[in-house]
């Protein structure tokens, strides 16, 4: 657990107040490590999961190059160690060594984002030395869903065939699954199918919200998939899974839980990360796309709005304990329902917040004013 809980719990008991300390901690926890940079919008798939629905709406842009040197040349400036090139699709980029290059040369770790289907061996021998990192995203644990989500029938090869020259090639890998309620019931599916590959880190996402679709999964969903989580981690192979991207951690009755299993909103920009779209606008991640001025520098950028979103949160998710990691859990506006006590992500469950009846805004409604996730 993060050094921050036990102090700011010891300095409560002395008598101050947890929102004055949880603002302390988020400021001290909002530490840029890493600019994601799409380096295009165009994509090869057009997956039913995706958020942004690059594939289907057939992008074309590239981002310029200019922008690129700009953004990068902010980025060691301010000590910046880690840039991720992500997409769309980036690996669709003929000009994608070029971009990567560029990095390597000014000293940084260089992440990519791929669906690994632009990855055929002779491709990543072409591409070795310059990627040092690479992230692959496996939606389904059976070639048959593979096809169905993907709507490829050589998705599921071709991307088995890029993970296996990865492993040969000794680049470290990560596999993204995106937790829909389909994907959560076959957890065990996915812990069997890479059982075999131990160099290979799972990292279970939760899945985010589209609008079209604002809430991919339950609270009943998301409590499954925590004690899948607990039962796996009883193993040395996957003593450390847990879900990324910003879930509230009152989604579980018990919170504390969630600080172990739950990745929460300090993984997500813009605590630890900011985007860059390609069309060359700043923005806090992947779903909250609205340009940000980055006059100021991208730390100064990164901690000011960490500590805005600390501001908008309910008063209840400002007094929690838990806040400087769970940020109150995605903030996107996709993401968020009105409640008694303010705007809050449908998974958040305000009923596992000690002391939460204090912090409703005015008076109690005689019925629900929100539709609790099921």
């Amino acid at each position: 657990m993060s050094w921050w809980l036990p102090t700011t719990k010891a300095l409560n008991r002395l008598g101050v107040p947890y929102p004055y300390l949880n603002r302390i901690a988020c400021g001290s926890t909002s530490i840029l490590t890493e600019i994601k940079i799409e380096v295009t919008d165009r994509c090869n798939l057009a997956c039913t999961f995706c958020h942004q629905d690059f594939g289907a709406k057939g992008g074309t842009t590239t981002l310029d190059m200019d922008v690129f040197e700009r953004v990068l040349t902010a980025a060691k400036s301010e000590g910046i160690k880690v840039v991720r090139l992500t997409g769309g699709e980036p690996l669709v980029l003929k000009s994608i060594d070029v971009f990567l290059r560029r990095a390597k040369d000014l000293g940084f770790a260089v992440i990519v984002n791929t669906n690994g289907t632009a990855l055929p061996e002779k491709r990543l021998q072409a591409l070795k030395g310059l990627l040092d990192f690479v992230k692959i995203s496996l939606p389904a644990a059976d070639e048959e869903t593979m096809t169905r989500l993907t709507g490829n029938k050589t998705t599921w090869r071709r991307k088995w065939e890029a993970l296996e020259n990865l492993e040969k090639l000794g680049i470290r890998t990560d596999i993204l699954t995106v937790m829909t309620a389909e994907n959560i019931q076959q957890f065990d599916s996915f812990i069997r199918l890479l059982e075999p590959h131990p160099s290979i880190c799972w990292r279970p996402l939760r899945a985010e919200t589209q609008d079209g679709d604002r809430q991919p999964v339950s609270r009943d969903d998301i409590q499954h998939l925590a004690r899948k989580l607990s039962e796996a981690r009883t193993r040395e192979r996957w003593k450390y899974l847990s879900l990324g991207l910003a879930t509230p951690f009152c989604a579980l009755e018990k919170p504390s839980d969630a600080a172990e299993l739950f990745g929460g909103g300090r993984s997500c920009g813009p605590v630890e990360s900011l985007t860059v779209t390609c069309q060359g606008e700043l923005i806090r991640c992947y779903s909250r796309r609205d340009g940000i001025d980055m006059s100021k520098g991208l730390r100064k950028t990164n901690l000011e709005l960490s500590l805005q979103d600390f501001e908008q949160l309910p008063a209840v998710c400002r007094n929690c304990p838990f806040v400087p990691l769970c940020r109150g859990g995605c903030r996107c506006d996709w993401s968020l329902v009105e409640t008694p006590f303010g705007s809050m992500d449908y998974l958040a469950d305000p009923k596992n917040i000690a002391g939460a009846d204090a912090f409703i805004v005015g008076d109690r409604p005689s019925a629900p004013a929100y539709a609790p996730a099921a």
